[in-house]
């Protein structure tokens, strides 16, 4: 049972995209347990769109990066002029539960720190989730944060919402390469912002050709604009046989969620795109190596994780001794890839 009620919540998730995008089953749990709240987000610049355009979304805050002082301290009069009764601080850091306590919400949820400081984010707090992270997948954790209150959002899924705009520029680009309306393709999303996270290009450009050759799906590439990722797919390319529809760097976050929704199956690895691909349903293969899958693979039913087994993983380091190459990846085979693809798009 509920202990209280809430009418005016604010969400703080001050980390990166994909730990963004982790935290909207939150706001499935809230509609459960308070169908009438308002809910806000506050994220880091860039972010915004990966939440902005939810239907459930009241307003997404950004968090001043310049300015100095007196900008941070006008940012906080605005948390207090909304008048928050409610704030999850899913961040896990100090600066978020500061926010959390300057808003002037009377009710502040947040985790309780694994070591404690003199001075942590506790003093902030008023409701702690003593779980720990690294015992279930972090969509229960950040679920935590609602069951400290009362509140049982049982299984919710992730979610992710673009504009009208997005999908029409997403069919123009499809169309231009050769994919016109309802042909069935897939996504090859091979890099990572953290690239020791990748697979090896060859092996890559093998399931790539395995996709249009043998299962006879047209391949669209993705990646983030920058520069280490470009260069990752180029290198994917030259090794390929056959010819993608090549749309790295060139999407926005909202248009990247489209192309992923309409593709009949997702290939990658722990990345961002993995879970844009659990939160639109697109079936995926994805590999792992040094992240930990039972934390961080994809969210929901249909998705299929593949790793070496080796004793070492997962080690959570950028690489094996510090080389920014995960032996645990790039020992996969393509060969060890192949079944899994026939099964998500129901070729066994």
């Amino acid at each position: 049972m509920v202990a209280a009620e809430y009418r005016n919540i604010l969400i703080v998730k001050l980390k990166h995209l994909g730990d963004t995008l982790t935290t909207t089953p939150v706001i499935g749990g809230i509609r459960k347990a308070w169908p009438e709240a308002r809910i806000s987000y506050l994220v880091n610049p860039g972010s915004q769109p990966l939440v902005f355009y939810d239907p459930a979304v009241a307003e997404v805050l950004t968090v001043p990066r310049e300015g100095g002082i007196m900008r941070h301290l006008r940012f906080i009069r605005e948390l207090r002029r909304r008048r928050f009764d409610l704030v999850l601080e899913l961040s896990g850091g100090d600066r978020g539960a500061f926010l959390a306590w300057a808003s002037g919400a009377g009710t502040r949820v947040g985790y309780r720190p694994k070591r404690s400081r003199p001075l942590d984010r506790r003093m902030f707090l008023n409701r702690q989730v003593t779980s720990v992270v690294e015992s279930k997948h972090t969509v229960e954790y950040h679920l935590d944060a609602l069951r400290v209150l009362g509140a049982e959002p049982g299984f919710q899924p992730m979610r992710l919402f673009w504009p009208n705009e997005a999908g029409e520029r997403v069919q123009d680009l499809l169309r231009a390469g050769g994919l016109d309306d309802g042909r069935a393709y897939a996504v090859v999303h091979p890099s990572s912002r953290w690239m020791f996270k990748a697979w090896r290009p060859e092996g890559n450009a093998e399931v790539a050709d395995f996709l249009f050759e043998k299962l006879g799906l047209p391949v669209v590439l993705t990646a983030a604009p920058e520069p280490k990722e470009l260069d990752f797919v180029r290198r994917v390319r030259a090794a390929m046989k056959t010819e993608p529809l090549d749309l790295s760097g060139r999407l926005a976050l909202p248009e990247l969620g489209a192309v992923i929704a309409g593709a009949k199956v997702f290939f990658g690895v722990d990345s961002l795109p993995m879970h844009m691909a659990a939160a639109v349903g697109t079936p995926s293969v994805v590999l792992f190596g040094p992240s930990g899958e039972h934390m961080w693979g994809p969210w929901g039913e249909g998705h299929q994780v593949l790793t070496k087994d080796f004793d070492c993983r997962p080690c959570g380091r950028d690489g094996c001794q510090g080389t920014k190459i995960s032996r645990c990846l790039t020992e996969i085979g393509a060969d060890e890839v192949y079944p899994l693809l026939e099964r998500a798009v129901g070729r066994e």
